[in-house]
């Protein structure tokens, strides 16, 4: 078919105003204003700032919260938007940030936090390691205080991995048995890898990971001693978690079975390879294997401080939402995770998607998953909120999820 000029510019003309409503609505429904002519209030925040100040353009203030609990003072009857201008710089975090239903906006005006115009702002929750000295080789060490395990670093903005190596499992060991909420059995209470395999005396063994891929998803469980029974290294599990692990269905639970290729990592004996890692909580140490073009004198290297959450906008119900606040032009970085927790144990389990599985269950995904699972931390989470939006933010470098807009949240983008 051969379209005429005037037929074409007829649809040009259709498709440009089919356009102009849809972003009508699209406002509409997220209920987006603009700016308003003249906001109610600004403020400034700077990392040089001072929580003392008055929150001015020369004198901000030097704290997210300390804006947030200014606000708060002056939007339960707002005339106009307020705008949180964050200034070039990182604000380090060692608490996490919480908006709740009194930092809303209101009377249909929105409460803005954003990078001031060509800045960048870093929103982390991190300690920079330095004093790096060579161990041995291109292994170099340095210190850091910190009481858990370590489970991602950062150099030069690039992620290391955990020591590790890929074991074949010789077999599970022992046996436990839950008595569950919905459920109970049995299950391996440890698993078998070679002498060879593994060594005799490993640093922290409860810091030790065992990863098994299956069909659906990637099973971690930890342990909590290390024994050698003739020729075998026994690994045995943290408990319930160990035992969790194994019961997911479909194939895709925790493999103890003999021949399983398994990912075992955070291992000094294996921190062979450019770009790993390992933290001996110990000593106080962390060893980075370096890349061949690393100088690790000039090297800018950090490490999660233990926050999961940077910001939670939370609710308390559905009645009673964080309402029309914006995030705009904001860096987010090195949220923590160390896997979930289950009575002193840890691990991650699940059939699928970004869950984890948190109660010994059936084996039958279908009859349980809504009551056998959680989601995973993020370093943003979002409840029982109305009109949150994120535009033009970076989140880099997450323990776990980025954002999560878990349970109620309506309007928002």
């Amino acid at each position: 078919m051969t379209l005429n000029a005037s037929r074409l510019k007829q649809m040009v003309r259709i498709v440009a105003l089919l356009f102009i409503i849809f972003v009508l609505s699209a406002s509409t429904l997220f209920k987006i204003p603009a700016f308003a002519a003249e906001p109610q209030a600004v403020y400034y925040i700077s990392p040089q700032g001072n929580d003392s100040n008055p929150g001015t353009k020369d004198a901000p203030f030097k704290t997210i919260t300390k804006a947030r609990d200014v606000v708060r003072t002056v939007n339960k009857n707002m005339t106009g938007d307020i705008i949180v201008y964050l200034r070039e710089g990182s604000y380090n975090l060692t608490d996490t940030v919480t908006f709740t239903p009194e930092d809303s906006g209101t009377n249909g005006y929105t409460i803005h936090y954003r990078a001031y115009p060509k800045e960048t702002p870093v929103i982390m929750a991190a300690e920079k390691v330095t004093g790096w000295t060579q161990y041995d080789g291109d292994i170099y060490r340095a210190p850091l205080s910190r009481s858990a395990k370590l489970r991602s670093l950062y150099v030069n903005e690039k992620r290391a991995y955990m020591a590790s190596r890929t074991i074949t499992c010789q077999g599970g060991w022992g046996e436990y048995t839950v008595t569950g909420a919905w459920d109970s059995g049995t299950q391996s209470d440890g698993i078998k890898y070679r002498g060879e395999d593994f060594p005799a005396s490993p640093r922290n063994p409860s810091d030790i990971e065992s990863e098994s891929g299956s069909t659906w998803n990637k099973a971690i469980v930890c342990f909590r001693e290390v024994t050698t029974d003739g020729g075998d290294r026994i690994l045995k599990l943290q408990q319930p978690y160990g035992s969790i692990a194994q019961r997911v269905d479909s194939g895709a639970a925790f493999q103890t079975g003999y021949g399983a290729s398994h990912k075992v990592s955070n291992v000094f004996e294996f921190l062979d390879t450019p770009g790993e890692f390992y933290f001996d909580r110990s000593e106080g140490y962390v060893y980075y294997y370096k890349e061949s073009d690393e100088d690790m004198s000039a090297a800018s290297v950090y490490a999660p401080n233990g926050l999961e959450t940077l910001f939670d906008i939370s609710g308390s119900s559905t009645s009673d939402r964080v309402e029309r606040l914006t995030f705009y032009g904001l860096t987010f970085k090195y949220s923590d995770w160390n896997l979930k927790e289950i009575d002193g144990s840890y691990g991650k389990a699940n059939l699928q998607g970004a869950a984890v599985q948190v109660a010994y269950e059936q084996g039958k995904y279908q009859n349980g998953f809504m009551r056998r699972d959680d989601v995973c931390p993020a370093a943003i989470c979002v409840n029982n909120s109305d009109t949150i939006v994120f535009e033009r933010n970076t989140l880099a470098h997450t323990g776990a999820e980025g954002i999560s807009m878990v349970n109620d949240v309506r309007n928002s983008s």
